[in-house]
């Protein structure tokens, strides 16, 4: 099965309210096969496996649109070219891209604390309380 379908497919049917006519129409809508994918996607959701987050972005490769680790490959990649198709995905998808980038901000500040946390705590292991 084609992932990027299946991931659109879940997207259509749990957007829906739950319980409502609209989710009853959309799951009618499906094929057994369809059907099965969809719902096992969602049983792999609810157990943790996968995030909401995964499954839109497997959703965005079918659309050509770029994923998230697509984004920070070429963010990190000093590669020619690579500013020339983040702009033109910023052109593309503004509210996508700022999102990636406020995403990709974040993780770097992250490492960036865990990484002076490591080292602070590894100049001050041993040293009396008074050179600190």
């Amino acid at each position: 099965m084609d992932y990027t379908r299946i991931a659109k497919l879940h997207n259509k049917v749990f957007s829906t309210p739950q319980g409502s006519r609209e989710r009853e129409q959309a799951i009618n809508s499906l094929s057994d096969s369809e059907r099965k994918a969809v719902f096992s996607l969602e049983e792999d959701y609810m157990l943790g496996r996968i995030t909401r987050k995964e499954i839109t972005e497997m959703a965005q490769k079918g659309n050509g649109t770029m994923t998230y680790e697509q984004f920070v490959k070429k963010s990190e990649s000093g590669e020619k070219g690579t500013l020339r198709e983040l702009s033109k995905f910023a052109k593309e998808s503004p509210e996508l891209y700022q999102q990636y980038r406020e995403r990709y901000h974040r993780e770097q500040d992250e490492q960036t604390r865990l990484h002076n946390r490591r080292l602070t705590e590894n100049t001050f292991k041993n040293k009396p309380y008074s050179f600190r």
